[in-house]
């Protein structure tokens, strides 16, 4: 079969390049179609699980109303100055009447400015003009017995920063007005003149996804970056300007391909992928360390071949290399696509984009490289040159030296060297085993980012942000027992009269009347009140008895409820309630202020949404945020990461143990051809514990990326090797010669991928620069693992399969 594509591609090289244009020209198309992913933090939520069908019923239940849009304030320096606390109070008040910003002003609830400056103000009992630096001082002394709110005061202020936040409601106008009114109240806190020693600036969620755009967009460059790279280390390995040239236009083509595929399958096309994501980004760069490897071994076998004819000795060295860059390449493919069984569906679309690439990269670099390649060898026979047929390990002096008396030197000694390496792995599990999992938004933002320190000055000066938090109850609002559950869920959450929660600037709660305020079980500490209005309060003040009812009235008696409120107040009812005495699926929201800090104390929060509805009650209430998703990511990427890392491994080994033995009849060398690649993987897990490197959402692709790239690796290595035992050699001839061989396009494929993903490390993301230096050291331990490790195992497994000693030079 290798053959009979192997003559297909050579025997007419203008008929190849004639397909690949074709090709290339039906995909372009989609590159017009590739699109950003507007919310990229949300795309991150786990499928399935519970916050995501809440986060679901939100977008289709409330694409437009009911929920709450936060600016939070962030004033560094003198925060505390007289001038700066009447500042923040005077430049609120102006971005509520900005007129991008004032038609999301909340009609009702609670005041839709608070900041540590306004409490000061309210507790000092003086007008803004009035404040003096004494009143200052007696507030921030306050005992908290006395005043209860002084905890509030206290969760706002910090050491050397003040917060606060300006709630604005999205009310029936698409996301990127509200954006708009969010960027437009950050430009006004922003202006103003908080004195010598302070200014102020805000954090939303249009300022992150502003970052987040202007990141994505500064990563254009890395694939440039790349292919600049790549043009150098090519043109030191092969010494000439025509491979070079062959092997950057496959790997733009491989590029192009998979980008257009992705526009196919995108938002804009059929839709079965999210847009551009920063996980997303990294794939063309990925396919530049990858496929050039490809042409590595097509190229370094062509120079092998060293016949007068480039069409014979082209399609020899396709022929040859063909089996194992296949099966390279289709075990890296497989490898990629386990990442379908993320719960993530950005890691999910990485492993169709790059599965796609990959096979497309070999598609281009065994057929398009070579047919090129003979066209432009035949014309320099026709001016009377000679064709180049300098190994490419001679490219680099010494490589040759090192390369085969070291595999020689391990094959001897099988036992001593996998000895060491065990302990050297076995110390990398202790240090794998500690290694942090966690999932921050600012991650997805440039480290220098005014967003990044702000979120960190506040989380470490504040212990936490002061947020807007939606509770989604998906439940039969007609069921009586449910009704009476979201009344008692309602009073929990606004907390008995006198606690610490949402303050006025007057400082008295603003709590809907006819809603009894008794004693009851205390609320989670994270929780600071209601905003807004909410279907039992909105009910409470629009109908006389409404309490009564939603207590302990018949499913009837509510349905009538709904329908009256709905009456009364059509737009507020929509706001909080999608419901139909038709369905049993109604849904319920309440938006909530709350303080959240620590990660603990954030899945905490989380979790105790299902004791806050308790179980007794028919339906689930599921807590919702900005400051939640990332946390439920971080869990579900811990959850997924063991059988990630299994389902890849079993998925190579089965591979490979089919094709040994359709092969070779060797089942075993499936196995021992994966191994050494498992050890690298866990030898990386440790490094990233000794770097301090977290395995977040990206850095969980680092599994399928260490088995995808790692294989190839071994896979030529012990191709390379049943090739030279198959021709009589020795078992340690047959090693010296694959190293000899096959070893200088390992080093060649070593160097490409690390300097290819070294690039990232430049990435204005962390985590992607921190995924580049993994996978940079990735390519170089699987070329050693594939130099060390496999020569002693495949000792092991002939000494085992001949039952005797090794057979040593002849």
């Amino acid at each position: 079969m290798l053959n009979r594509y192997a003559r297909l591609v050579t025997r007419s090289p203008g008929r190849t390049i004639a397909v690949i244009a074709l090709i290339t020209a039906a995909l372009l198309p989609g590159v017009a179609l590739t699109t950003q992913e507007p919310d990229a933090i949300a795309s991150f939520v786990p499928r399935g699980s519970d916050l995501g069908r809440a986060i679901d019923q939100l977008e289709n239940r409330f694409p437009q109303t009911g929920a709450f849009a936060s600016a939070q304030l962030v004033v560094r320096g003198d925060a505390t100055s007289p001038a700066a606390i009447r500042e923040v109070i005077a430049r609120s008040e102006m971005a509520l009447r900005h007129p991008t910003v004032a038609p999301f002003v909340p009609s009702s609830g609670e005041p839709p400015a608070l900041s540590y400056a306004h409490l000061i103000l309210a507790m000092a009992g003086v007008p803004p003009d009035r404040l003096t630096a004494d009143d200052v001082t007696r507030v921030l002394a306050t005992d908290p017995t006395v005043d209860p709110r002084a905890v509030q005061l206290d969760q706002l202020l910090g050491d050397g920063v003040g917060t606060g936040h300006i709630r604005l409601q999205r009310i029936d106008h698409p996301e990127w007005h509200v954006n708009d009114a969010l960027l437009a109240t950050h430009d006004v806190i922003a202006a103003g003149d908080y004195g010598p020693d302070a200014s102020a600036r805000t954090l939303s969620s249009a300022r992150f996804q502003e970052g987040a755009e202007q990141a994505l967009a500064d990563s254009g460059i890395l694939f440039p970056a790349a292919i600049v790279v790549m043009v150098v280390v090519l043109l030191v390995l092969f010494r000439s300007v025509a491979d070079t040239v062959a092997t950057i236009i496959g790997v733009i083509l491989t590029a192009l391909w998979q980008i257009g595929l992705s526009g196919y399958l995108g938002p804009n096309g059929l839709d079965k992928i999210n847009g551009i994501t920063p996980i997303s980004i990294i794939v063309p760069v990925l396919l530049v360390g990858l496929t050039v490897d490809y042409s590595l071994q097509v190229v370094s076998r062509r120079r092998e071949e060293c016949h007068d004819d480039p069409g014979r000795a082209t399609q020899r060295a396709v022929a040859v290399t063909g089996a194992a860059i296949g099966l390279g390449a289709l075990t890296t493919a497989l490898s990629f696509l386990t990442n379908l069984a993320s719960p993530l569906s950005p890691i999910q679309d990485f492993g169709i984009l790059a599965a796609c690439g990959i096979v497309s990269g070999f598609f281009i670099m065994t057929s398009l490289v070579p047919a090129v390649r003979i066209l432009g060898d035949r014309r320099r026979l026709g001016r009377g040159r000679r064709l180049p047929t300098r190994a490419v390990v001679e490219s680099i002096p010494g490589v040759r030296r090192i390369l085969a008396p070291t595999v020689a030197r391990c094959a001897r000694r099988p036992m001593v060297t996998l000895v060491a390496v065990g302990a050297v792995a076995g110390a990398a599990v202790a240090g794998a085993l500690n290694v942090d999992t966690e999932f921050n938004q600012d991650e997805f933002l440039p480290e220098d980012s005014e967003v990044v320190q702000d979120i960190r000055l506040t989380s470490r000066e504040t212990g936490g942000l002061s947020t807007t938090i939606t509770g989604v109850l998906i439940t039969d609002l007609d069921d009586p027992s449910a009704a009476s559950a979201l009344v008692a869920l309602d009073d929990l959450l606004r907390g008995p009269t006198g606690d610490a929660g949402a303050v006025s600037p007057s400082g008295a709660e603003d709590l809907p009347s006819g809603v009894d305020m008794g004693s009851r079980v205390d609320r989670p500490p994270q929780i600071r009140g209601v905003v807004g209005p909410s279907l039992v309060s909105l009910a409470v003040d629009t109908v006389p008895d409404a309490r009564a009812v939603l207590t302990g009235g018949s499913p009837d008696e509510l349905a009538a409820l709904y329908r009256e409120v709905a009456r009364a107040a059509p737009d507020q009812f929509a706001s909080v309630a999608s419901w139909s005495d038709t369905s049993d699926d109604d849904v319920t929201i309440i938006a909530i202020q709350a303080h959240l800090g620590e990660e603990w104390e954030v899945r905490d929060l989380y979790h105790a949404g299902d004791d806050l509805w308790g179980d007794d009650a028919r339906g689930t209430f599921t807590l919702t945020g900005s400051q939640i998703s990332p946390v439920v990511t971080g869990d579900a990427v811990t959850r997924s990461q063991t059988s990630a890392t299994f389902i890849t491994v079993i998925t190579a080994v089965a591979l490979l143990t089919a094709f040994f033995w359709r092969a070779h009849r060797r089942p075993l060398l499936g196995v021992v051809t994966v191994v050494p690649i498992v050890v690298v993987l866990v030898l990386l897990l440790g490094l990233m514990w000794v770097l301090g490197i977290n395995y977040n959402a990206l850095t969980a692709l680092l599994t399928a990326l260490t088995i995808g790239i790692g294989v190839d690796y071994t896979i030529h290595f012990t191709h390379r090797y049943l090739h030279e035992r198959q021709h009589g050699a020795p078992t340690i001839d047959a090693l010296t010669a694959t190293a000899n061989s096959v070893g200088g396009a390992l080093f060649g494929s070593a160097t490409t991928t690390a300097l290819g993903f070294v690039v990232l490390a430049f990435a204005p993301l962390l985590v992607v620069s921190q995924l580049g230096i993994l996978v940079a050291i990735t390519g170089v331990l699987s070329m050693l693992a594939a130099m060390v490790i496999l020569p002693c195992l495949l000792v092991l497994v002939d000494r085992q399969r001949a039952g005797g000693p090794v057979a040593q030079a002849g």
